[in-house]
């Protein structure tokens, strides 16, 4: 009996400690319009607060149908996430995504669905998957899968002609010369995007059209307060 006790208060201090780490890296990113962005890795989330720059109190968080009502009863992890713009959000898991309704704080009816010709002209006949979704705020979103991105016309609802395009240091300068592909990517505040892959991010400055000097930078508790994890003074 002392030993199951020993072993539960074990296994309870082991999760707490992990849930302190934060995330090392990040699967979506989505900018939520209301001062608030949230993160996802796994079956976690963590909502961060814009204005204060960190985490807020509380989380990582499980996603699942009650966080996420519409969605975290269909999956357990997403591969991304964008705000449209329109009070919607579309999330990406797989060939599948669902329409997000920001306002209702659930998915929209109908959904999931297929990514397909029909569902996302000019994406849909090329890739069955997204990595990363950002929308530009200049009416254009790109999406990123592989090493390839594709840019698309929120108003005319289909990919702009003459893509997909490799992802490399002429198309994304400071991006491709680094990466050869996205993990996440959100559309801050102040004309940046901040782009992640692995344990690592970088800031995109839109108005000159590459990233800040000093980057990437690895993320960390420093660099994202309450969302990275901690690390050593050392």
């Amino acid at each position: 009996m002392k030993r199951n006790i020993f072993l539960f208060f074990a296994f309870l201090s082991f999760g707490l400690l992990v849930k302190a780490q934060g995330f090392s890296s990040v699967d979506a990113v989505v900018n939520w319009g209301n001062g608030k962005a949230y993160f996802f890795k796994g079956n976690q989330y963590i909502r961060y607060d814009i204005a204060t720059d960190r985490a807020d109190q509380g989380y990582p968080q499980p996603f699942n149908a009650s966080t996420w009502p519409g969605v975290g009863n269909y999956w357990s992890s997403v591969d991304a996430v964008v705000n449209w713009g329109n009070g919607k959000a579309y999330f990406f898991k797989g060939n599948q995504y669902i329409r997000y309704d920001i306002a209702g704080n659930r998915a929209d009816e109908g959904y999931p669905k297929y990514i397909s010709e029909t569902t996302w002209p000019g994406v849909g006949n090329i890739w069955s998957s997204i990595d990363a979704v950002v929308n530009w705020g200049n009416g254009k979103a790109y999406m990123f899968q592989g090493n390839q991105y594709i840019r698309y016309d929120i108003a005319a609802d289909r990919a702009d002609a003459g893509y997909p395009q490799p992802i490399n240091a002429s198309t994304w300068p400071g991006i491709g010369n680094v990466w050869n592909g996205i993990d996440a990517a959100v559309n801050w505040t102040g004309g940046k995007i901040f782009f992640f892959k692995g344990n690592q991010y970088t800031r995109y400055n839109v108005a000159a059209d590459k990233v800040d000097e000093g980057y990437p930078r690895s993320i960390n508790n420093t660099t994202w307060p309450g969302l990275g994890p901690v690390t050593s003074s050392k």
